[in-house]
């Protein structure tokens, strides 16, 4: 009867937030201008996202709307949406899968402190009754892959800047 009732409940309830998102910042020896493009510009998640082994079948550029497929190193496909996009600025990217059953939703801010710096909010979240299971289950290695994710990020950032 529990388990029927957990079932029913995350299955109807497939947006309530399961797992409180993961958020980390750092700050980037880099402009907005070229985190931004070497990042997220040309949809090269795999560049910086240690789960993600490759981006397939990207609809347009890094702005509201497009849609693409993370092919994951685990061998999972997960069709993802991008919003909130403002060059320079912040994009999400979501989606998921089995019926709603697990979504996943980051989001990534970019603010500048001075002429040569930049901070970099990062955040993560798992929602939907396998997400949550997935959340509880790999608690670290979803904590590891945020921060790892971030450490690319500010890595590949500070390259590019150097390159200038």
């Amino acid at each position: 009867v529990l388990c029927s009732f957990l079932f029913s409940f995350f299955y109807y309830n497939t947006s309530y937030q399961i797992m409180a998102p993961i958020e980390v910042s750092a700050t980037v020896a880099a402009t907005p201008e070229t985190i931004w493009i070497a990042c997220f510009e040309h949809m090269k998640w795999d560049a910086w996202d240690p789960d993600v082994l490759a981006v397939e079948d990207i609809s347009g550029g890094c702005e509201n709307g497009t849609t693409c497929i993370f092919n994951m190193k685990d061998g999972n496909k997960i069709p993802i949406t991008l919003s909130n996009v403002e060059k320079n600025k912040s994009l999400n990217f979501a989606g998921g899968g089995l019926g709603g059953l697990l979504s996943a939703v980051g989001k990534v801010v970019i603010t500048p402190v001075d002429a040569s710096n930049s901070k970099i909010d990062y955040s993560f979240e798992l929602t939907g009754f396998v997400g949550y299971i997935f959340g509880v289950i790999k608690k670290k290695e979803v904590l590891h892959g945020t921060e790892h994710g971030l450490a690319n990020m500010v890595k590949i950032s500070e390259e590019a800047q150097s390159k200038k």
